[in-house]
């Protein structure tokens, strides 16, 4: 199970900052118990500050059962006036409050929701249960009819030191820990974001230090995690598209955290095969994109990375029971960072010597000169090998020494 769904708050005080927006929503909470009928609260502020968490921390609290539709449910009139305005009106079998909550509601889609703004509207006139709304823009103009209608509740990036107290508190409970240096960089690159901040912290749980670099910088409006939520979770093109087109994340890195995880939420054989196959189409239209030097490749390559993913387990099952895993392949060239620029440094000097190209050389060359400099070190010495290579190639006894232990790399297949 993911930290970030371990550690989920059960109670309003477990919410790490903004301390007044907390105690406004325990306000709301206790008018709600007590039978009155407070206005709709919208809880508003970037990803990642613990918007979500509060509104089900509420609903624990208070025994509140909760009814909620997100982004990825189809939130139309007719939706909406099915699922959500019976249930409103209505009291529950055991007398219980139902915390109404529509979470990402300025992710409306004018495809997907049309008229549901007039649904919503009859929703707070005719509800007999608690209405929180949750968004990330409260100035967004979609939710504009919305404004007049409900009460601001603020949440605004965490500050550094609550972050990192938050994955100290974590650490301790796993019975893990972490060097200083580390925590903090995290605590940077989560830009106030906690759920951004536990994700990274279990990936690097399980990562050296130097992978750290593999993460880049967290100032982005949907982070790597939450994507993979979306297009694992999304039953329908358009939600499981603009997870992308939302996100600031490096399109050759967000394929591979897709591909590595793709086992890890479908189980499906023709699923499988599948999410695969549009992976495999995606990374081609990259390829070709970088080839060609024509980035309008990347359209189509988003396209079948989040949608052809999504809707290739059409008839499967998803499973969240799997952590997500950091990608192979972003691990592998994290930790050769090193031994590949040095590699680059050594193949410069060969391209001047043997006036070849570098793809010739890592691929052709280099072999052939392993050979050479074992078969010369067991007939000559290691001495008079070192000599010579320094002599003809200007080569000194580190590069050799590389050439012989094969720690050249192929530049050409590690990009």
């Amino acid at each position: 199970m993911p930290l970030c769904e371990k550690y989920a708050p059960t109670t309003l005080l477990g919410i790490v900052g903004n301390t007044e927006s907390i105690n406004k929503i325990m306000e709301y909470g206790l008018k709600a118990q007590e039978g009155k009928k407070p206005r709709p609260l919208m809880i508003f502020g970037p990803p990642g500050t613990g918007k979500t968490a509060a509104a089900h921390a509420l609903a624990y609290s208070h025994g509140f059962e909760i009814l909620e539709l997100d982004s990825s449910d189809t939130r139309s009139n007719d939706v909406l006036s099915r699922k959500m305005l019976p249930a409103a009106s209505s009291s529950s079998l055991f007398g219980k409050k139902t915390l109404i909550l529509l979470d990402e509601i300025d992710e409306l889609s004018s495809s997907f929701d049309s008229g549901a703004d007039k649904a919503i509207l009859t929703l707070i006139k005719t509800s007999k249960h608690p209405i929180i709304f949750i968004a990330n823009d409260f100035w967004n103009q979609k939710i504009a009819f919305l404004r007049e209608y409900v009460d601001k509740c603020e949440f605004k990036k965490l500050k550094p030191d609550e972050v990192l107290h938050l994955l100290k508190n974590v650490l301790k409970r796993e019975g893990k820990e972490m060097d200083e240096q580390t925590l903090g960089n995290l605590v940077k690159r989560s830009n106030g974001d906690a759920r951004s901040a536990l994700n990274d912290l279990e990936t690097m749980m399980d990562a050296s230090p130097d992978s750290i670099d593999a993460l880049g910088i967290r100032n982005r409006k949907t982070e790597i995690f939450n994507v993979l939520d979306k297009i694992f979770s999304s039953m329908r093109f358009e939600p499981a598209r603009n997870s992308i087109m939302n996100a600031d994340i490096e399109i050759e890195m967000l394929l591979n955290w897709i591909s590595e995880n793709i086992p890890n939420r479908y189980s499906a054989k023709e699923s499988l095969a599948g999410a695969f196959y549009n992976a495999a189409i995606s990374s081609k239209f990259i390829g070709n994109a970088k080839r060609k030097n024509y980035y309008g490749y990347y359209r189509y390559a988003s396209i079948h990375m989040s949608s052809g993913v999504a809707l290739a387990n059409e008839f499967g099952r998803t499973s969240s029971l799997k952590p997500y895993t950091f990608p192979a392949r972003i691990k592998y060239m994290s930790m050769t960072k090193k031994d590949r620029n040095l590699s680059g440094q050594y193949i410069s000097k060969l391209i001047y010597q043997l006036h070849a190209h570098k793809k010739d050389i890592s691929e052709g060359y280099v072999p052939m000169l392993n050979m050479l400099v074992n078969m010369a070190m067991k007939e000559f010495g290691e001495e008079k090998t070192y000599d010579f290579f320094e002599y003809k190639y200007g080569m000194g006894k580190a590069e050799v020494d590389a050439i012989k232990d094969k720690r050249i790399f192929n530049l050409s297949s590690t990009g």
